[in-house]
């Protein structure tokens, strides 16, 4: 008798630490991976007698995650008290906000790969809210150390509704924040240095049910990779567990990375366990229009919208799309490159970005994202190969590396000053190809008897005689008239 179909229904909690230079509540600098406990205060510490001070700029970081994700934006917001004891916690306590999430509602748009290719899919997001992160316990030998820099550094918690189904999506929504918060600058999201974690909860049903099953939640995933197995081990685990006919109990359970398993920490906590209640040391604090007309401005173009764009306008691929949009910096050079060119130029210009540019900066350490090459010296390049001045073999060689090294002359100055701009005409293009072909009747016999990938063997070797000023087009065509 074949096996119940479950399906896996899934929600994320996804911690941001947010690009400040101070902490949440105090003026310690919100560094963590300095020496540990050299970013601490009295007011950090919770001593008595202190009191928190909220951090303008954390604010402003978080409103404009919500309007990327467009969420409803809280005008008047107030903090509360999350009392539990844990080492790595100063005050006793977490200052949050749990009656007055900044964002609510909203929505993250995720890429999940499929047979078919790239599909799109929206993840409505319940809320998100601010709080100050706790800090950090480090075991060592026998002993526990607490290092309290990261405690009080600005957090945004972002809850998703259970909209996943599969580890996949998991590992695609998480992959989707990492890269808009980067985009927006409001985290480095790095997870390997905790600037982006997450806790997962993860329940099984029948396939075709409505009901919810019982949730478990895992807790402090930091990677990408990780969120992945952790769910495949973990619904397969509810999913045995269940048709063996044990019921699944609500808590929260660990992944151990070694082992690839998850393994149960403690019984899940209900959120009166937690006695809220008003933070009295602190002061609503209201978002007005004038604050959000300035977060508005602050915007980069919408990198989701853009994505659009690019693939449905303009005519590129997913890929591209997605590697175009990575930052601000890569799309206004690419839509001043439009504006000087045209969008038929579109592809060309996307090539140029993704191919011989981002090959040579990956090998040198100049900024992104072109280094000192400007939209203008791009474009005139583009122009210089198709009024046939010269190559893209030989721009991109001879021409392009000292353009991003910043060299004063235009690309035409320069190449007329390495000498690029004289190709041999077709007289001698000729003579040079049968120069070639004579040398190798070898790999000739070859070519004719079905080895017809020489062909570009043959254009490379009359490129490399010409020292790639030749068009390759006229070499392919005059070779293939020459073989015949």
């Amino acid at each position: 008798m074949p096996s119940m179909e479950w399906e896996a229904v899934i929600g994320l909690e996804l911690h941001v630490q947010l690009l400040t230079a101070s902490k949440l509540f105090s003026a310690d600098a919100a560094d963590f991976t300095t020496e540990p406990n050299t970013h601490i205060s009295a007011i950090s510490l919770a001593h008595p007698g202190t009191l928190p001070r909220l951090n303008r700029k954390a604010i402003e970081q978080a409103v404009k995650l919500g309007l990327a994700c467009h969420a409803e934006i809280t005008r008047i917001n107030y903090f509360d008290r999350k009392n539990y004891f844990y080492p790595d916690l100063p005050k006793g306590y977490q200052i949050t906000q749990h009656h007055t999430p900044i964002c609510k509602g909203g929505y993250l748009t995720i890429y999940v790969e499929h047979a078919s290719g790239m599909v799109r899919k929206t993840i409505r997001i319940h809320h998100m809210h601010l709080e100050e992160d706790a800090g950090k316990l480090l075991h060592r030998e026998h002993h526990a150390w607490v290092d309290f820099n990261r405690a009080g550094v600005p957090l945004l918690e972002i809850v998703t509704e259970p909209d996943l189904h599969s580890p996949e999506e998991a590992a695609a929504c998480l992959t989707a924040l990492r890269r808009l918060v980067r985009y927006l600058g409001v985290s480095d999201g790095n997870m390997e240095e905790g600037s982006l974690r997450c806790d997962v909860n993860v329940s099984v049903r029948p396939a075709g049910t409505q009901t919810l099953g019982t949730k478990v939640e895992i807790k402090n995933l930091n990677s990408v990779r990780f969120v992945r197995k952790a769910l495949e081990y973990e619904i397969n685990r509810q999913i045995t567990e269940l048709e063996q006919g044990i019921p699944i109990a609500q808590h929260t359970r660990g992944y151990d990375e070694q082992r690839n398993i998850t393994y149960p920490q403690r019984q899940k906590e209900m959120a009166h366990d937690y006695r809220y209640f008003p933070e009295p040391d602190l002061a609503p604090f209201v978002i007005t229009d004038s604050m959000l007309g300035s977060i508005h401005q602050q915007m980069p173009p919408s990198q989701e919208l853009l994505m659009d764009t690019y693939q449905n306008e303009l005519g590129l691929g997913f890929s591209e799309a997605w590697q175009l949009t990575e930052s601000p910096a890569t799309v206004q050079f690419f839509t001043e490159n439009l504006r000087l060119l045209s969008p038929a130029a579109a592809k060309t210009i996307a090539n140029w970005l993704l191919g011989p540019i981002r090959a040579y900066l990956n090998s040198h350490p100049l900024q992104e994202p072109a280094g000192h090459l400007t939209p203008g010296q791009l474009a005139e390049l583009i122009q210089l190969i198709e009024n046939g001045t010269t190559t893209f073999t030989a721009a991109a060689q001879q021409l392009l590396p000292p353009l991003l090294e910043g060299t004063p002359l235009s690309p035409a100055q320069l190449a007329e000053q390495l000498g690029l701009h004289n190709q041999p005409d077709k007289q001698e293009l000729l003579a040079c190809v049968d120069e070639i072909l004579h040398a190798m009747p070898d790999k000739i016999k070859q070519y004719r008897s079905g080895k017809k990938g020489l062909l570009g063997y043959f254009v490379g070797e009359v490129m490399k005689k010409t020292q790639g000023k030749a068009n390759p087009q006229l070499i392919h065509e005059l070779i293939r008239e020459r073989l015949k």
